[in-house]
């Protein structure tokens, strides 16, 4: 069995992986990590981990913990990863972007793909049909633009995300909710535009927690669920165990 790993700037998103299989997920803060994972061990037959972090890493604590369990982490230069990393600054590469990238290769081999997550940030990432990663774009996520407008401003109020099907809004909260919804909106349209001028044939596959909100608002994107970069990394995984 796969304990596989996401650690992200909100959440940490803990799977187990048999095979290709989804066995148990469950979604946590940070804090919580290590005492659930004492419990999987217990509980659990794992035989293999991998990690993916945007905070920090938990390699001392986890590899304590399972001392005879096999452990991967995406920081790891000697980890092999399934395409071909064009990226300037391989160093700074998110290593959710990499689970990503991974995620859409083996969903989507020898095909074009952009791969937009709609998080904390919203990231763009391209692979092409070479299997060779480009690089992409990287923005303001939904909380963090609502969160500017208040911090930065006297009198706009801080508000929660709200899906408002209008194009102008009628007061002070509705026009801040159009603003952030279509700003989103055109961005990624406009981003997926310039792409497809080069790439004609592309898959844009949409994930992450906040994403939902642009479904039928993007042209042919392909709506991945929410499990897409746990997936990835549990496929890192077994393509490191074939190596």
């Amino acid at each position: 069995m796969n304990l596989v790993i996401d650690i992200g700037n909100t959440l940490v998103k803990v799977y187990l992986f048999e095979n290709d299989q989804i066995v148990s997920k469950n979604f946590l803060n940070e804090v919580s990590l290590i005492n659930y994972a004492k419990s999987l061990r217990k509980d659990f037959n794992i035989k293999n981990i991998i990690c993916s972090s945007v905070t920090r890493s938990y390699k001392i604590e986890l590899s304590k913990l399972f001392e005879d369990v096999k452990y991967y982490e995406l920081s790891d230069k000697n980890l092999k990863i399934p395409f071909n990393n064009n990226y300037d600054t391989k160093d700074l590469l998110g290593q959710d972007r990499i689970g990503l990238v991974s995620a859409a290769f083996f969903k989507f081999p020898n095909e074009n793909s952009l791969i937009v997550d709609i998080g904390t940030c919203i990231t763009y990432d391209f692979i092409d049909s070479k299997n060779i990663y480009h690089g992409g774009a990287i923005s303001p996520g939904i909380n963090m633009r609502y969160n500017s407008l208040s911090k930065f401003t006297a009198n706009l109020p801080l508000l929660e995300h709200k899906n408002v099907n209008k194009i102008i809004g009628s007061s002070t909260v509705e026009s801040i909710h159009v603003g952030v919804s279509s700003g989103i909106i055109g961005e990624i349209n406009e981003y997926v535009n310039n792409l497809q001028k080069k790439y004609s044939k592309l898959n844009i596959i949409i994930t992450g927690g906040n994403s939902m909100f642009l479904l039928n608002k993007i042209k042919n994107a392909i709506f991945a669920d929410q499990d897409f970069l746990a997936t990835g990394l549990n496929n890192i995984l077994k393509y490191n165990e074939v190596l």
